[in-house]
């Protein structure tokens, strides 16, 4: 009988990239006190690359035959023991993508639906154990051909399912977040997305790319059933690897991509929110900040004499939206007054525009016809038309 190796090149892939992750779980621990980040984030992050670490040697137990044989001898129903990595990592990267954006960190009992899966897993684990017959196939546990097994086959399609679907939501979160600093013509040099890009797209294409294969292996048959594990082995390893670098490059880590900046302590107060939105309110009305074309929310919390945290999570817990959403609506709002003003009639649009902190027509019109209904000149002409008429 031939002996097996202990391990091959998609198993050195897996142990190099299982150590980048680690090295980036702990970097990412170690570096909390030291840069903006904040430690909630921080600490979703550093879970979700040590379960990066995890989910590599859960690969190697599927694609190594001599070490999965090793486990069947032992306990059978300890090759699927890591399997629970894939429901939580992707709610972990989720909840930090979701944190960035907003600023603030806000876990709620609705986020626990995001847990069931993972909360349903021993469950899932003792059914299997209980359905074990002897002699157990040397394939259990091998995902490329788990179809002789349903309930394993059912466990390897949730899998992957469950990282695609948090994938795409927190890609589509970047994306929904870039489209915002572009309506409001926000500037982005303090909020670099660089790194965001590459854990966040980065993450999708490796998921995306193993849902492919394993749609391929179970329905066209077009791809040799092995890449299933060796191909996403070597793209995680590529993407830590990337990673590793964006890290050596960036002193302060992800940090980078908080929109949230230090303030001098001796400027900060925390007054209670209920009070600070009646005073962000009257500055508003009174000051006018969204007039400025590139305020950001670290400049209006300078000018409030508040931490730009607290301003951030004052205005999504009180006046339910967030910071650029404010912005916008009172810009479109200075719009519609200049805009129905009998004596700015002849002032051209793109004028109005820049007026009211805009500096793109296109973006404008997007911006006020999304909150009005109608185009800024349509606004005007129904406006000023039905006051003549009257």
């Amino acid at each position: 009988m031939a002996e097996m190796a202990i391990f091959n090149l998609n198993d050195i892939s897996l142990l190099f990239g299982g150590f980048l992750s680690l090295v980036v779980a702990v970097r990412l621990m170690l570096g909390q006190s030291e840069g903006p980040l904040v430690p909630h984030h921080g600490l979703l992050l550093a879970l979700f690359f040590l379960l990066g670490t995890l989910r590599a040697l859960d690969g190697m137990v599927n694609t190594n035959p001599a070490l999965r044989q090793m486990l069947i001898t032992w306990y059978p129903i300890s090759v699927f023991g890591l399997g629970f990595i894939y429901f939580l990592q992707g709610p972990l990267l989720f909840w930090f993508a979701r944190a960035s954006f907003s600023q603030m960190m806000n876990l709620t009992y609705k986020d626990a639906l995001h847990l069931i899966p993972l909360l349903g897993y021993p469950f899932y684990l003792w059914f299997m154990g209980t359905n074990i017959s002897a002699p157990v196939d040397p394939d259990f546990g091998n995902a490329a051909v788990a179809q002789k097994n349903a309930p394993a086959e059912v466990l390897i399609w949730a899998q992957h399912i469950s990282l695609f679907i948090y994938s795409l939501l927190c890609v589509s979160r970047l994306f929904e977040y870039q489209r915002h600093l572009k309506l409001l013509q926000l500037p982005s040099q303090k909020m670099d997305l660089q790194g965001l890009r590459l854990l966040l797209i980065g993450f999708l294409a490796i998921n995306a790319w193993s849902f492919i294969i394993l749609l391929d292996s179970r329905f066209l048959h077009w791809l040799s059933p092995t890449l299933l594990g060796e191909s996403t082995s070597h793209l995680l390893f590529i993407y830590m690897s990337v990673l590793i670098v964006y890290l050596l490059k960036n002193a302060q880590g992800f940090s980078d991509i908080q929109p949230e900046h230090k303030l001098n302590h001796a400027l900060v107060s925390e007054e209670p929110q209920l009070q600070l939105v009646e005073k962000l309110q009257s500055f508003m009305e009174s000051n006018k900040p969204y007039l400025e074309p590139h305020i950001t929310v670290e400049r209006l919390a300078i000018k409030l004499n508040v931490s730009p945290k607290l301003l951030s999570s004052t205005i999504n817990n009180q006046l339910q939206m967030n910071f650029f959403e404010l912005i916008g609506s009172y810009r479109v709002e200075e719009a519609k007054r200049k805009l129905a003003d009998e004596q700015l009639r002849d002032l051209p649009i793109h004028e109005i525009m820049k007026h009211c902190g805009f500096s793109s027509k296109s973006v404008f019109n997007q911006a006020f016809k999304k909150a009005v209904g109608v185009t800024p000149s349509h606004y005007r002409q129904q406006y000023l038309g039905c006051r003549l008429a009257g």
